[in-house]
């Protein structure tokens, strides 16, 4: 089962940080859609997979009289959560489609993709908020298959499955979702750390002026963010 990585110690010994060093940086995207999107304003959030915390602890700034909840399956992550709790900040280690209780806004960020059944999962969140922001990282692209990246983030990080900006999209549409604004994140172009990133930030970033969309099936090193209603029935 998918969910013994994270529930266990396997996905924590791969990922000591729990990838809190990119927190600040996810947040920041996210508070910048929200904006563009007319939406930074809202009482209720929960982060669905919040690992330990730091996007929702980010957030606070940019969603100042909001009420935030954490939910993830992961005890241990969890436990690292709970430095981050305060009077509007707070953290449950449990299923939040199990929780019983509804939201203004709902964070998926870089979840769907370990999922064993990301269909179900993604209708089974729907009911919970009318609007969900969602991080896809784009991890079929050009220079992954070549290098056989798509079997690294399995083994590294779990993930079960790969998209493309189109497949994403067609993924949300399919399982009852509409778009309501969109972007193209690549940390790799905003915080570059290993050689590797250095190599690709040129033709990357050339390519996120002329085409992100295009850039990220060739070059990769780029997310898709979403920002997500329920579609008209």
């Amino acid at each position: 089962m998918s969910d013994e990585r994270y529930v266990g110690e396997q996905y924590l010994a791969a990922n000591p940080s729990w990838h809190e060093e990119d927190s600040a940086w996810k947040a920041g995207r996210i508070c910048e859609l929200l904006r563009r999107a007319g939406a930074a304003s809202t009482a209720t959030v929960a982060d669905v997979g919040c690992g330990a915390g730091g996007v929702l602890r980010e957030l606070q700034g940019c969603l100042p009289a909001a009420s935030l909840s954490g939910y993830d399956i992961a005890p241990v992550a969890i436990e690292r959560a709970q430095r981050h709790a305060n009077e509007r900040l707070s953290f449950h280690c449990e299923d939040i489609t199990r929780a019983g209780k509804t939201f203004d806004l709902l964070l998926c960020i870089d979840v769907f993709e370990h999922v064993e059944d990301p269909f179900a999962f993604l209708r089974a969140i729907r009911p919970l908020a009318p609007r969900v922001v969602f991080n896809i990282p784009l991890e079929i692209h050009v220079a992954g298959v070549l290098i056989n990246h798509q079997l690294w983030t399995r083994r590294q990080f779990g993930h079960l499955h790969y998209y493309t900006a189109a497949i994403a999209f067609e993924t949300l549409r399919e399982c009852g979702y509409e778009v309501v604004a969109h972007a193209y994140p690549s940390r790799l172009l905003d915080h570059p750390r290993s050689a590797s990133d250095w190599i690709f930030w040129l033709p990357r970033k050339i390519g996120s002026w002329i085409d992100p969309e295009l850039s990220a099936r060739i070059w990769g090193g780029t997310s898709l963010l979403v920002l997500a209603g329920r579609a008209a029935q």
